[in-house]
């Protein structure tokens, strides 16, 4: 038992601290048999589609000493800003420098290993030091901290990490702050957990002023109302108020910028949905009280992630029914947990916890704090002797097992079948053989606990025991189902791509132009057991492309891109199928790599493509895009650019049209002539087309047009006259098809791109613009009927244009592009981009950190006087 106060016990208490978090994360990734502990990578879910990519991108400007703000490499262009602060600002991102970018899963996978034991040492660290009782109990408490429902099932969301790590020794600094007057430890671990990740630094903001009442409540005398509390307290309030400003302020270099990122995003938006007076989950929330109550499918759609280990769920109910716990202590405990509760239940409040945002996927990510809040109190409780309640113990245990039972009816009474992609369901793991564990572990965890009280040393071991194999299953049917990666197919695959595009870019590169890639790379695709689009892949292999999935995508890009054609999700996802002969050629779309499993390689190279810009008539200023009506955009931007009226997109003869329905799907049957010569196409406005499939002619098309958007799906070249026939196969009914063809008039678009070659936008250095993304420069001719110089771009105002060494006004053309007015002749043009708030930020950060030293020394005298 580690309950002495000396320095030799306090040696003893963080060595078993450290070495047992470390043993049990290190037994769960060698059961899973993730690198270096097997031959597994932890690719999965968004550690697969954002954050390899992302942090490929880290390591190359960490290693080259070149940092960018502006990145062509992230879809059309975007800021790298919103990046770094929502993703890659962890002090131990640093590992990846060891790693080459094909081992770069592995660094991953000890980034995460690092990060869940740091949770559960900080953890225990905290209830030691707070409570200065130095036992057992308080490493569990880190050990259900570090491995907590939220980490089990979040934990691939590793920028989240941060936050709890820091969050004990934030709260330490918190109250010593406020019982002692001392704010530096509370300062310091505020500017790091908003510095290292934005998003779970305002979710713990609104946190603490949940503590703070938490406090005020604790102490708060008998005589006293609690208002009179507050009023007694108004000095540490006030030392609160200040600290926390001025960490804000601190942490303005990057706060100010990230926010003007995030407001380029389609996230600015607020839906009154997201604010209506209901409930987030029902009464089947119980089931994640025990052990295994959410699985991976469950990951993007579930009730809280409440659980933290029987012990401190059971704990937590002796706490509040306890007699020796005082009825003060009961109070501010539920101030502090049932605010949490109630933050998550309540839809508008947890809106506004959510940053005035419902997540998309990856629900209650605030639930982390509720297991600090229980652990802390349980462990509290613990010392006051609560254990000693045999009758309150057994009747807790008994009444949480009950509570889990009814959840699980409510969850079988509730569940839906889980159709693909579509996560509207309140609990989907509620297999019985798990509600068999829960309660198992709820019988031996009270019989431990009842030998804690009745303080036999061999039970405490027990419980630590009993409390680890929990945590330990709880995790592994949180990742059950994962589909982990092979570290050597990914090494393999990915050294053989980079090769093959490496070598077709080397060979393509033209100094005086800016061309775009749509890579279709079937092996590297084929690395993954679940559908992979490559959104982020651009970074990965440093070829220009058009598609992007984060949550700091521009608004811009996905308004312009989506209502083109290309395929989009939501508003964080733009994807590479979609283009048409128009946005080939206008986004500078040259290049088509299609890698095949068996060396089937297939490199298709335009003839014609307008690379980064290009001129148009100054109607492309006014031009406004439409949702959900490609054609009607394709054919207008086709229009404003030429400064003329011509079809360029013209509709075929619907000859016959037929559906059929099947015992397992619809069939559409479509005979059409077309009416033109050229490319046609199929758009299916607001209809994900998985599990739809094309056949034109009796061939079908490839299935990589049966993804999760809608996207313009190629018919072939036609000549006029032909007939052809199309048939589609979906699983799920269709809106009307006849109005979702269309042909491009290959004879009209091809005078416009024979105009469009005299007045290209030729970039000048074009190979630097990886490495320097934020400066580039080009001249053109222009000429009369087109003086708008449009860059394919998303519009930002921290682009700064000068036009022959002069300043010009940048402008927001084709509704969401970037655009300078021009006059005819030659000219130079330069662009230079501007972290938007990036002065601003840092000069309020400076303000913070003059006033911080200037509070520190007006205290210092102060206290002398």
């Amino acid at each position: 038992m580690l309950s002495q106060r000396n320095g030799q016990t306090r040696l003893k208490f963080y060595i078993l601290a450290v070495l047992m978090p470390i043993l049990l994360v290190s037994a769960l990734f060698a059961i899973m048999g993730i690198a270096p502990f097997g031959a597994h990578n932890l690719l999965v879910s968004d550690l697969s589609t954002q954050y390899l990519q992302f942090l490929a991108e880290l390591k190359r400007q960490l290693a080259h000493f070149s940092f960018s703000g502006y990145s062509f490499l992230m879809s059309i262009g975007d800021s790298l800003v919103p990046i770094y602060a929502y993703y890659l600002l962890s002090p131990l991102n640093v590992i990846i420098l060891f790693f080459s970018t094909a081992k770069l899963p592995i660094a991953i996978d000890l980034i995460i290993w690092l990060k869940l034991i740091l949770c559960a040492v900080s953890m225990s660290a905290f209830l030691g030091q707070k409570y200065r009782q130095y036992d057992l109990m308080a490493i569990y408490g880190g050990l259900a901290y570090g491995l907590c429902g939220f980490v089990a099932m979040y934990f691939y969301d590793l920028m989240w990490l941060d936050a709890l790590i820091w969050l004990p020794i934030m709260i330490y600094g918190l109250e010593k702050l406020f019982y002692e007057g001392k704010g530096g430890l509370y300062v310091f671990s505020l500017i790091v957990i908003i510095m290292t990740n934005f998003y779970m630094g305002y979710i713990i903001c609104i946190f603490n002023v949940l503590y703070v009442a938490y406090l005020i409540k604790k102490d708060q005398p008998i005589k006293l109302t609690f208002s009179q509390s507050i009023d007694v307290n108004r000095k540490p309030l006030g030392w609160f108020l200040w600290y926390s400003l001025l960490s804000a302020m601190v942490s303005a270099v990057v706060l100010i910028p990230t926010a003007l990122g995030m407001l380029a995003t389609g996230k600015k938006d607020l839906l009154i949905s997201n604010f209506l007076f209901r409930g987030t989950f029902g009464f089947s929330f119980p089931v994640n009280l025990g052990v295994g109550g959410n699985d991976f499918a469950g990951r993007l759609a579930h009730n809280p992630s409440f659980f933290t280990g029987t012990l401190f769920i059971i704990g937590t109910i002796v706490y509040f029914f306890s007699q020796r716990i005082s009825k003060r202590d009961k109070q501010s405990a539920g101030i502090l947990i049932g605010g949490i509760f109630v933050g998550m239940w309540f839809l508008p409040l947890n809106t506004i916890w959510h940053m005035f945002q419902q997540p998309a996927g990856f629900p209650f990510r605030m639930v982390f704090l509720f297991s600090f809040a229980i652990i802390m109190v349980v462990y509290e409780g613990y010392m006051q002797g609560m254990f000693s309640e045999t009758k309150l113990l057994v009747r807790s245990g008994l009444g949480l097992g009950i509570a889990i039972a009814i959840g699980y009816l409510f969850a079988h009474i509730e569940q839906q079948k889980m159709t693909a992609y579509t996560f509207d369901i309140s609990q989907l793991s509620v297999r019985p053989i798990v509600l068999g564990f829960a309660i198992a572990f709820i019988i031996v965890t009270v019989i431990a606990m009842i030998g804690v009280g009745r303080h036999h040393r061999m039970s405490k071991i027990f419980l630590g025991i009993i409390l680890m194999f929990e945590l330990g299953l709880n995790f592994l049917i949180a990742t059950d189902g994962a589909p982990f990666g092979n570290q050597q197919d990914f090494e393999r695959t990915y050294t053989k791509s980079t090769k093959l595009i490496g070598a077709v870019e080397k060979r393509y590169r033209d100094d005086n132009g800016f061309y775009r890639f749509t890579v279709i790379n079937e092996p590297f695709r084929h690395l993954f057991k679940v559908p992979y689009n490559g959104y982020n892949d651009s970074f990965l292999f440093r070829n220009h492309g058009i598609s992007s999935y984060s949550s700091t995508l521009n608004a811009n890009t996905h308004h312009v891109l989506g209502n083109l054609g290309f395929s989009t999700r939501n508003i964080r996802r733009i994807d590479m199928l979609g283009g048409t002969a128009i946005t080939n050629y206008f986004f500078g779309l040259k290049y088509s790599y299609f890698i095949g499993d068996h060396g089937n390689n297939q490199l298709t190279v335009r003839k014609d493509a307008a690379g980064l810009g290009f001129m148009a008539n100054n109607r492309i200023q006014n031009l406004n895009l439409k949702h959900d009506q490609a054609f009607t955009n394709l054919n207008q931007f086709t229009q404003a650019v030429s400064g003329d009226h011509n079809q360029y997109l013209v509709k075929p003869t619907i000859m016959t049209e037929s559906k059929q329905v099947h015992r397992d799907f619809f069939e559409y049957r479509i005979q059409f002539r077309a009416n033109t010569t050229g490319p046609h196409y199929l758009y299916i406005p607001g209809v994900r087309l998985y599990d739809v499939n094309f056949y034109v002619n009796g061939q079908r098309l490839s299935t990589l047009y049966s993804s999760l958007g809608t996207e313009m799906v190629p018919m072939g070249d036609l000549q006029k006259g032909q007939t052809s026939t199309l048939t589609i196969h979906s699983a799920s009914e269709l809106p009307s098809l006849s109005n979702d063809l269309s042909g491009v008039d290959t004879a009209e678009f091809d005078k416009v791109i024979s105009y469009s070659k005299q007045h290209k936008f030729k970039l000048k250095h074009q190979n630097k613009l990886n490495e320097h993304g934020s400066h580039f420069e080009g001249t053109v001719n222009v000429g009369r009927q087109a003086q708008t110089l449009v860059i394919t771009i998303p519009f930002d105002k921290g682009w700064q244009v000068s036009v022959d060494g002069k300043p010009q006004p940048l402008k927001k053309v084709a509704d969401g592009l970037t655009g300078v007015q021009l006059t005819p002749g030659f000219h130079r043009v330069a662009f230079n981009y501007h972290v938007k708030g990036l002065l601003l930020g840092a000069t309020l950060s400076l303000i913070g950190l003059l006033c911080l030293s200037g509070t520190a020394v007006l205290r210092r005298h102060w206290s002398k006087v």
